[in-house]
């Protein structure tokens, strides 16, 4: 069966979806970002990964930026892995398990 990998603005855009239909998943990853993410892909993040989430008011938004890597510099050999194929932590609804493993399911009981 193929695997689903998905983008970086595809995850965003679940999450956010997810965050404004459901009040309990939204709390949850106000309290807990990494967490909720590890548990909505049914994967576990890198140590290295922090996750923050910013709400928005209605007098405040907030424009996210990219990283950019400087010209020069090396990927770490965690980096690496990631991008060269080594890894395969890839997210499939076929094989997972929990509340969190499809684009349009949502359980606040995971939490």
């Amino acid at each position: 069966m193929p695997t689903e990998r998905l983008s970086r603005s595809e995850l965003e855009e679940i999450v956010v979806e997810n965050a404004v239909k459901h009040p309990e998943y939204r709390a949850a990853l106000l309290a807990n970002p990494k967490r909720t993410l590890e548990a909505q892909l049914n994967n576990k993040l890198p140590e290295s990964i922090t996750v923050e989430v910013l709400q928005e008011t209605a007098g405040k938004i907030y424009v996210r930026l990219p990283h950019v890597v400087a010209d020069g510099t090396e990927l770490s050999d965690e980096d690496l892995e990631q991008v060269a194929g080594g890894k395969d932590d890839t997210y499939s609804c076929n094989e997972s398990i929990g509340g969190f493993n499809t684009r349009n399911e949502f359980s606040a009981s995971v939490f």
